[in-house]
């Protein structure tokens, strides 16, 4: 019993089951002047095992979606399939194995193929437009400087324990993962940092007092950088925006974030859930 809670605690403080847009409502007129990204011409959306069929889990059959985003910003052409429904033996996995039996909107890729098993972001066509999507490294080591890690404590009033980079555009544009140190009386603290010419932006992450599922379901008390894995970096006159998906014992966290001046605003969640059978 108490796994199953943590588990429901652990899908709602990260986005759900379902995949939720931001409340804020944007015009089409204005995310093409201004760049602001819109969640409900997003959604999140998985791979099969040959990488060339993609299944929306929350697809309604509109047939919507042109473009599939994935790591680290490559994009494919997509094309509508059909509604796929749950098979009677599906044991409720969003995953490759899994893929046949699940219910969702089932597209194709265009051309070529993907990562099997690998989370992408559908797009409605015209979801990104003003948006440069900007060359990407994933990084297997690496660290913040000794400056911005002297801001990022500044900024939150806490030590940092522990930091790494996930990735870079530029030595200017790095976006990391930092663990802090923690007194009495404070609740475990992470954060994904994203570090511009211009500033920091954080997306935080407070944990709890549970050593074993701390962050996420059976975490053992541990964040860490291979947990994360950046799809996408754009920039355009609203800022920069990124998607991010976090890796859990129970299944991946998905996530679109946009600048607003100094800070992220959170544009949609989506979760795939994948524990062990």
């Amino acid at each position: 019993m108490k796994r199953l809670i943590l588990l429901l605690a652990s899908m709602l403080l990260i986005g759900g089951v379902t995949q939720a847009a931001s409340p804020a409502t944007v015009t089409a007129a204005s995310a093409t002047s201004t760049g602001q990204l819109n969640g409900d011409r997003l959604r999140f959306a998985y791979a099969d095992e040959t990488g060339q069929r993609l299944l929306n889990p929350e697809g309604d059959g509109k047939k919507r979606y042109a473009q599939a985003i994935y790591a680290p910003g490559k994009i494919a052409d997509v094309r509508y399939v059909k509604q796929q429904k749950r098979a009677e033996d599906s044991n409720g996995r969003q995953n490759q194995w899994n893929f046949d039996r699940d219910a969702g909107e089932l597209y194709a890729v265009v051309k070529g193929k993907i990562p099997g098993n690998e989370s992408v972001l559908l797009a409605e066509k015209g979801a990104f437009q003003g948006h440069e999507f900007l060359n990407y490294k994933p990084l297997s080591k690496g660290a913040f400087a000794k400056g911005d890690i002297a801001g990022i404590e500044k900024a939150k009033k806490r030590k940092v324990a522990q930091q790494a980079l996930l990735g870079q555009v530029s030595k200017n544009l790095q976006i990391g993962l930092v663990t802090f140190e923690r007194k009495k009386g404070q609740k475990p603290l992470a954060s994904l940092v994203l570090k511009t010419e211009s500033g920091l932006l954080f997306e935080d992450f407070e944990g709890n007092d549970d050593d074993q599922s701390t962050w996420r379901v059976d975490d053992g008390g541990t964040i860490a950088p291979d947990m994360f894995k950046i799809l996408f970096v754009t920039k355009s006159k609203a800022g920069y925006a990124l998607s991010y998906e976090w890796i859990g014992e129970e299944g991946y966290s998905l996530t679109v974030l946009q600048q607003n001046k100094t800070k992220f605003r959170s544009v949609m969640h989506g979760y795939r859930y994948a524990a062990p059978v």
